[in-house]
């Protein structure tokens, strides 16, 4: 899936000292098959470049639900919303230790109730402006 050659280093961390790279990822012969590219990226979650593996799918069809919801931007300035989120950010940070990396903790618990928070799930709502 991905290599490296000798005429060409392509290193994945870099230090003060020296650096370290990915020699080769391994996956299944079918999915080795459907590969259509390979190269690094700078990720803003970790210190090493990213490997990204481009591939082609063989779906026909693809369904999309409601991927995006919108922050109600009023409740970032109700006092008792910022002090709701900022009780509840704390209990959420207390459940990192429970996940392998903090991409995995995000995407499980902080995004989905910050999510909940913010369209209104059992939350304290804006007062009306008049």
């Amino acid at each position: 899936m991905w290599e490296t050659s000798q005429e060409r280093a392509t290193y994945t961390h870099y230090t003060s000292r020296g650096s370290s790279k990915i020699y080769r990822l391994y996956a299944s012969r079918n999915l080795s098959r459907q590969k259509r590219g390979a190269e690094t990226r700078i990720a803003a979650f970790t210190d090493r470049l990213a490997v990204v593996i481009r591939t082609a799918l063989k779906a026909t069809t693809m369904r999309r639900g409601h991927s995006y919801w919108k922050i109600n931007m009023a409740l970032l300035r109700e006092e008792t919303f910022q002090k709701q989120l900022r009780q509840r950010s704390a209990e959420w940070s207390k459940q990192t230790k429970n996940y392998p990396t903090m991409v995995m903790w995000w995407e499980r618990v902080a995004k989905v109730h910050i999510k909940k928070l913010f369209i209104g799930e059992g939350t304290v709502k804006p007062r009306e402006e008049t």
